[in-house]
């Protein structure tokens, strides 16, 4: 691989030939700040946070977007590069909803006066990623205070249609990431920009509501919006409630995959915060029952493989547990409904042990996970009475003083015997990915080998059920 001599901030580098000046610097530890770049997606050099001084160059230019030369000599944090940038942040927070900027606790708009910890539990502000919004945090190391411009009004309705899937258009920065995964990734295209100008805003398929629109709930818009433009309706004052309630009985499943979330954000090392740890913290808030979620998802797991044995032999096997990947076949390949299995997820399969614990009290379900798409079911097709993600599992332990990274440990409830893993690289728990191309693996079923396929993506799907599938005897299809 070719490479070039570069210097970034009096530092002289050798990086390859062909990397954009961000990926150069993040390559080399060197932060630069962005809001529209995401990893995995195209850059469109939306926001002009990341621009960088070059020399010999009049204009600042955007790192995402510009590649390394030989020679190059770059700044990326002098006073020229951050007073534009803090530029460029008074012009988005002129347009958009700033609610969090004064603080209405203390009354200030002063950076130094900001405690982002508090943030984090306050009751206060309305808006869902108040202590985590990428631009609420850009704002504050660019100390941006007195906001200069003049503040345009935002008086956008919430579309709350779906029950699960939220838009705030008062939040939107228009970075497009929303648009990016939607269409590009996810081949949905249900999210696109309309209008002109100050007028331009991210909508739903032909400006419907979400509930009207081509969203399957996939719950990938909300995963890279930066802000609180897209967001998953929170339950967690009602989830206290219950859990405190002398009158209903609470039971949780509790997934490993918020674990990397809830370290991240107690800034903590890896392994000071377990599902033992979390455990014994959800059992002295007062829930009944926690277990882990590797019981159901055993449990969905060994369906589809009863599944794929009684059907293998007949053609290709076609097996989801995925509710957005259900509504993606509805939408886009109703003709291919009847030839798909789908089976009960890891939530239902929590939702059936939960029907039969009614006894003398009432019993309130709670699953906690990362994965959206399970919120958008639970709350649309009312398997669950609750669901929450690891941001809001942080804000309810630090509303009541419950510290998992502190707290010892204890057994998670075990409440039936985990069936043996059938086909586990074909079944296992796995990964959303960026990529083009579904993953290929063989197994052996019925005692014989077979070529079997894992889409991780529905822009995977889309390829997979537009012909490719024929070229497999097992394919496994997630959204």
């Amino acid at each position: 691989m070719p490479t070039v001599h570069i210097t970034i901030n009096d530092k002289n580098l050798t990086v390859e030939s062909g990397l954009t000046i961000l990926q150069a610097a993040r390559e080399n530890g060197i932060e630069i700040p962005t809001l529209c770049h995401f990893e995995g997606l195209p850059d469109k050099a939306n926001c002009r946070i990341c621009m960088v001084e070059i020399e010999g160059m009049r204009a600042y230019q955007p790192a995402c977007a510009t590649r390394v030369s030989e020679g190059m000599v770059i700044h990326t944090d002098s006073d020229g590069v951050r007073a534009a940038r803090k530029t460029t942040l008074e012009l988005l927070l002129a347009n958009h909803s700033v609610d969090c900027h004064h603080c209405l606790r203390i009354g200030s708009t002063k950076e130094p006066d900001l405690d982002p910890r508090f943030c984090e539990m306050c009751f206060w502000c309305d808006c869902e990623r108040d202590g985590f919004c990428e631009l609420q945090t850009l704002a504050r190391a660019y100390h941006v205070d007195v906001l200069p411009y003049i503040q345009h009004d935002k008086d956008h309705e919430l579309d709350l249609s779906l029950g699960s899937v939220v838009r705030n258009p008062n939040k939107c920065i228009k970075c497009r990431r929303c648009v990016e995964v939607c269409g590009e990734v996810q081949t949905v295209h249900n999210l696109s920009m309309a209008n002109r100008g100050r007028a331009t805003m991210v909508v739903p398929e032909l400006g419907k509501l979400m509930a009207d629109s081509a969203c399957v709930r996939c719950g990938r818009c909300v995963e890279v919006c930066p802000t609180g433009a897209v967001f998953m309706q929170e339950h967690k004052d009602e989830v206290l409630y219950y859990a405190h309630s002398y009158d209903h009985d609470t039971v949780v499943q509790l997934s490993a995959n918020v674990i990397p979330e809830l370290t991240a954000l107690y800034k903590v090392g890896l392994g000071e915060i377990t599902l033992k740890k979390v455990c014994a913290a959800l059992h002295k808030l007062g829930f009944q029952t926690v277990m882990s979620s590797e019981h159901a998802e055993k449990l969905a797991a060994d369906e589809m493989a009863d599944t794929i044995e009684r059907n293998v032999e007949n053609g290709p096997v076609i097996v989801s547990n995925s509710f957005a990947v259900k509504n993606f076949v509805k939408k886009f390949f109703p003709d291919m409904e009847a030839q798909i299995y789908f089976c009960k997820g890891s939530e239902k399969q929590f939702a059936k042990y939960v029907k039969r614990l009614e006894g003398d009290k009432p019993v309130k379900s709670v699953l906690i996970t990362n994965v959206l798409e399970q919120a958008a079911e639970a709350k649309e097709e009312a398997d669950i009475d609750f669901v929450l993600n690891a941001r809001e599992l942080y804000r309810l332990f630090l509303r009541t003083g419950g510290a998992p990274a502190r707290k010892y440990e204890e057994e998670l409830d075990k409440v039936w015997e985990d069936p043996p893993i059938r086909y586990e690289e074909l079944l296992r728990e796995a990964d959303w990915n960026f990529g083009k191309e579904p993953e290929e693996v063989t197994v052996t079923v019925n005692g014989k080998k077979r070529k079997c396929a894992i889409a991780h993506n529905l822009g995977q799907v889309r390829l997979l059920l537009e012909g490719s599938y024929t070229k497999y005897d097992v394919v496994r299809l997630m959204a």
